[in-house]
């Protein structure tokens, strides 16, 4: 019993004897700055104090408070896409549907239409004459159901939009 007594009590000294010479240090505060090719992103982590508290007798200052971290994008890239636009209409559609496109800048389309289990109904390639063009599709020989159409214009613009085809 001595022995627990007198282990405790040293273990009870050396916490007292450590907490009088620690240092007081703020650990939750942090940053950085990030820059790469098309955007930058700046943070910042911390707490503000909110109450402190002093002993100048003691040399004792207690601080408290909480501030979750905000992000905040310094710049954004480019939309690549902005300026690519296509819709469908009517849909569903009994003998054609046309398919509205908008292109940022001249280039080749090629227009893909799959059925439900991706397979290749149709398909048509062209440089079409302006930047706002309006292809008509024909779908009087297609049969009713669920149809994929994908506007592809080069690695950056592409859209898939759903057909349904009534009969």
């Amino acid at each position: 019993m001595k022995k627990m007594i007198l282990s405790a009590a040293i273990v009870f000294i050396s916490l007292a004897s450590f907490s009088q010479t620690s240092i007081l240090e703020v650990v939750a505060p942090a940053g950085g700055f990030f820059t790469a090719s098309n955007f930058s992103v700046s943070w910042t982590l911390g707490e503000p104090v909110t109450e402190t508290w002093v002993n100048q007798e003691a040399g004792i200052m207690v601080t408290s408070g909480f501030q979750q971290g905000n992000l905040f994008a310094t710049s954004a890239p480019v939309n690549p896409t902005l300026g690519f636009g296509v819709k469908i209409y009517p849909n569903p559609a009994r003998i054609h549907a046309n398919i509205s496109i908008t292109l940022p800048a001249m280039a080749e389309l090629t227009i893909t239409v799959l059925d439900i289990t991706g397979r290749t109904v149709k398909q048509d390639k062209f440089i079409p004459a302006n930047l706002s063009h309006i292809y008509e599709l024909n779908v009087s020989t297609m049969k009713s159901g669920l149809y994929l159409v994908r506007v592809n214009s080069g690695a950056k613009f592409n859209k898939v939009i759903k057909l349904v085809v009534e009969q």
